[in-house]
């Protein structure tokens, strides 16, 4: 992959800001004053660090307090200390979940079929309407050209590609590649076809990400969009550090005024930098890592801003709305500097909560006034608001937990149970229970599910399940910080669907380990749980309606 000196030199420079940063919050516990809301003293660290098994005993696997595993370890010590030991079933190696099938990860190009020039244009097509919308980078004008091109070299030794004619055919393969793994949720069949696609875009990838050029960073981040369908395929933290160092080489992380450009090419020239941004920061963010792309850095404008002629034109709300997203995406950035970067679990004031969920909400209200159609611009920032709100509370929900595992709560305890973030975690939930099962000709069943959707859906259920066991714990308040939330009324949190809900969470859950089966724990850790908190809920449920 290409870096010259410069890039280098930049990056360097960005990591080492990002270490001075983290050497000052180590200093700040050493040396902290007292314990008040405000400054950044607390001795918790809600980072976690995993031993891998079966690999060297030195072998840690980092994740931080973002993450939804952090966020897994804190409801399993809570159960444990409510409930008694939670066992894991040991039942995995056969049947639905059978991990064993999934450990072929060679990638071979085996001999078929040519496929039609219509089922290339379908495949095509249904790319540009869906995964284009989120992350647009693909020339409409170009996609003819580039389809016959693959047609005509179909077959051959593609290794020999060169140029131009390179990038055309591994565009349109992975661009299929692409397609076929999102529609294979409902038709199994197109699964093999997806890894045929990728297979042969793979025998010309050297060729297509061998310079420093815009066509070279499009090929590295069809890569990873084929990635987070197919995790085990590639390596997606690979692709992503190559990605971000190209797009700095370019300088596509700033605006460069250049008179010369036209409208289309500066809006693919935004929308590249800004979809590449949105993936590496949903993807660290998952995960507790932080980001390569800086935003002290960072001058591009987005690709489109909301405005009376836009408005408008129904044609461009999808693009629109996924364009408002990358806003969104950018104050969740911001959100994770303070929050979860800093060695140590910070202390923010109720009024800093406050004011950063104020700014998301501020953010989905500047959406009302566009055209209510379901596409899938509409539904990333339906997605994108409740999971922002989990992913703000997460902190105080990991805190909550910690405190509830102990026998006593100290006498200066100020750990407050969010509410909002039940009632997000709950709107997230029943939206990928819409996208699970919504029909193949709606925008609903033709939204990518990717690996950051089951991330979203394990985020989800567990802050879910955080909130049932504090809610048998008793001993925290419950707190609202705001008022105009839509679905959190005031007052306590009304478990009375908890059935519902949770049944949903497992049905989820579920879809997520066939499709994955090396995730099938948190499955198991969702119901192993939920059989014994639920009940104890329903029964208090049913005593409070018996009172009044």
């Amino acid at each position: 992959m290409p870096a010259s000196s410069s890039s280098t030199s930049s990056f360097s420079s960005s990591y080492v800001h990002s270490l001075l940063n983290r050497l000052s919050s180590l200093r700040s516990i050493e040396f902290a004053p007292s314990n008040d809301w405000g400054t950044y003293n607390s001795e918790i660290s809600l980072d976690k660090h995993f031993i891998i098994r079966h690999a060297n005993s030195t072998c840690w696997q980092f994740f931080g307090s973002s993450s939804a595993y952090s966020l897994a370890v804190e409801v399993i010590v809570l159960a444990q200390s409510k409930f008694g030991q939670v066992t894991h079933s040991d039942n995995y190696a056969h049947g639905k979940y059978w991990i064993e099938s999934h450990r072929d990860d060679r990638t071979v190009v085996k001999p078929r079929a040519a496929p039609s020039q219509e089922g290339v244009e379908s495949l095509v097509n249904f790319y540009m309407r869906t995964t284009n919308l989120i992350v647009e980078f693909i020339d409409p004008d170009k996609l003819a050209a580039d389809i016959a091109v693959y047609l005509r070299y179909f077959g051959s030794n593609i290794r020999f590609l060169s140029g131009i004619e390179a990038h055309q055919y591994f565009r349109i393969s992975m661009m299929c590649a692409i397609a076929a793994a999102n529609k294979s949720r409902h038709m199994p069949s197109l699964e093999p076809e997806s890894i045929a696609y990728y297979a042969e875009a793979l025998q010309c990838v050297e060729e297509v990400t061998s310079d420093i050029s815009a066509e070279s960073l499009h090929a590295i981040l069809l890569l990873v969009l084929f990635g987070i369908f197919h995790p085990r395929k590639c390596d997606i933290w690979k692709l992503l550090d190559f990605a971000c160092r190209l797009s700095v080489e370019l300088n596509y992380h700033q605006e460069p005024n250049d008179e010369f450009e036209d409208e289309k090419s500066r809006r693919i020239r935004r929308s590249t930098f800004w979809g590449l941004y949105c993936l590496e920061r949903t993807i660290g963010q998952h995960f507790g890592r932080p980001s390569d792309l800086l935003e002290e850095i960072i001058t591009t404008e987005y690709p489109v801003v909301l405005n009376e002629t836009m408005l408008t034109d129904p044609t461009q709300t999808q693009y629109l709305q996924s364009s408002h997203y990358y806003r969104l995406c950018y104050l969740r950035s911001e959100i994770f500097r303070e929050l979860y970067l800093p060695a140590s679990a910070p202390f923010l004031p109720r009024e800093w909560y406050e004011q950063q969920l104020e700014q998301i909400i501020a953010w989905k209200r500047e959406l009302q006034f566009l055209d209510e159609t379901v596409g899938v611009g509409s539904l990333t920032c339906e997605m994108g608001f409740d999971s922002s709100v989990c992913f703000l509370f997460q902190p105080l929900l990991l805190r909550a937990l910690a405190a509830a595992k102990e026998p006593m709560l100290g006498s200066d305890s100020q750990e407050v149970i969010p509410q909002e973030s039940y009632y997000s975690a709950c709107n997230v939930v029943e939206f990928y229970a819409r996208l699970f099962n919504g029909a193949e000709d709606t925008a609903w069943g033709q939204y990518p599910i990717t690996l950051i959707s089951s991330q979203w859906v394990h985020q989800a259920t567990l802050t879910i399940m955080a909130h049932y066991l504090l809610a048998v714990d008793g001993r925290l308040p419950v707190v609202s910080f705001s008022n105009t939330l839509d679905g959190a009324p005031p007052g306590p949190i009304d478990f009375h669907n908890i059935y519902e809900i949770s049944e949903t969470c497992l049905l989820l859950l579920d879809s997520i380990a066939r499709r994955w089966p090396g995730m099938v724990g948190m499955y198991d850790i969702y119901k192993n749980i939920a059989d014994k908190v639920v009940p104890v809920i329903v029964n208090r449920i049913g005593c409070i309606d018996v009172m009044l």
